[in-house]
């Protein structure tokens, strides 16, 4: 009877020393810490983000830092470009994130599109959109371009107002200012051309807004 209580007593403290292990080891991260998506190395802006630039690490609620990604939103991060540079083993927010045709590759640039440059537009363009360019005469569609920033006067960016995200252009129905300007993501070329255009005063730009679907 002695002996059984020996070894019942001795298999307990293993039992006590296997759990506290497993609860520093796994308990403790699986009960205490959310699992978020970090950068496994330094990612400069502009780059397309691939599985092997990206781990799992635990963190407490009160850390995680605002738009940052569960480790189960892995599949919303890949195939994404990064819009800043990305410190190595830090998290990774949606904000830092863009669809991969909305970053500026070798031979593009941000280019404005002067007030007096545009014929028509819509109230409802935001930063991010695509819109089809056409000549206000003849009608002939120059190109599509990204919308980059859309400014008002004060040169202060036009978005749905504060919390506000609508993707749908037809929900748009309150701005924060007045569009003034609105600035496109092309190369020299596309942007000459459009320049060109607008030189002759009887010629305007038809600024033609996509429907902008939120995947």
């Amino acid at each position: 009877m002695k002996r059984s209580r020996t070894v019942l007593g001795l298999l307990l403290i293993i039992f006590a020393v296997a759990g506290l292990i497993f609860w520093e080891v796994r308990g403790r991260e699986t009960m205490l810490l959310d699992t978020v998506i970090v950068a496994k190395e330094r990612i400069p802006a502009g780059t397309l983000i691939t599985r092997d630039l990206l781990s799992a690490a635990g963190i407490l609620e009160e850390n995680r830092i605002q738009g940052g990604l569960s480790w189960d939103k892995l599949h919303l991060a890949i195939g994404q470009v990064a819009l800043q540079d990305i410190v190595e083993n830090s998290q990774i927010s949606e904000e830092f994130l863009a669809e991969s045709d909305f970053y500026i590759r070798s031979n593009e640039s941000i280019f404005v599109l002067h007030p007096e440059w545009i014929a028509m537009r819509s109230s409802s363009i935001r930063r991010g959109d695509w819109i089809d360019i056409y000549e206000s005469g003849s009608f002939d569609k120059i190109g599509s371009y990204r919308v980059a920033f859309v400014k008002d006067a004060n040169e202060l960016e036009v978005t749905d107002g504060e919390g506000s995200e609508e993707f749908n252009a037809l929900d748009r129905t309150v701005s924060t200012s007045l569009i003034s300007h609105i600035e496109i993501i092309a190369d020299m070329k596309e942007y000459e051309k459009i320049a060109r255009l607008t030189g002759n005063n009887e010629t305007g730009l038809l600024l033609v807004q996509r429907q902008v679907i939120k995947e």
